[in-house]
């Protein structure tokens, strides 16, 4: 995905200013790789034989997902960027992601999903 990625960038027509193509092509991947990893867990968790014991697992996967997701999508467009909303999106993101992982942690002895 990186190479799709970094070719859109590479083909914008105006100047990104001082933002690192590579290092915003990498955030761009990450998001939406976190975000179809978040789905992939929750969508393994609901087929656990103990799923109600994985409900806070579950929800919090998907939001993260969701905020990854919208992430991505806010990151790849770059016409009238609107670095105040950029920023807290970002804040959001590192934010979920955090709660997902001590989510996630908490049921990765037993669920192998849970330890991707």
């Amino acid at each position: 995905m990186t190479h799709h990625v970094s070719a859109m960038l590479d083909t914008y027509p105006k100047d990104l200013g001082n933002i690192d193509r590579d290092k915003l092509a990498e955030c761009i991947e990450a998001c939406f790789e976190c975000a179809q990893t978040c789905t992939a867990c929750a969508d393994a968790c609901l087929a656990e034989d103990m799923v109600a014991e994985l409900t806070a697992c579950i929800t919090t996967n998907l939001n993260c997902a969701d905020v990854c997701a919208a992430t991505g999508r806010v990151l790849t467009r770059r016409t009238g960027t609107n670095d105040a909303l950029t920023r807290s999106l970002l804040e959001a993101c590192r934010d979920a992601c955090r709660a997902c992982a001590e989510e996630c942690e908490r049921h990765a002895e037993m669920h192998e999903h849970c330890r991707v």
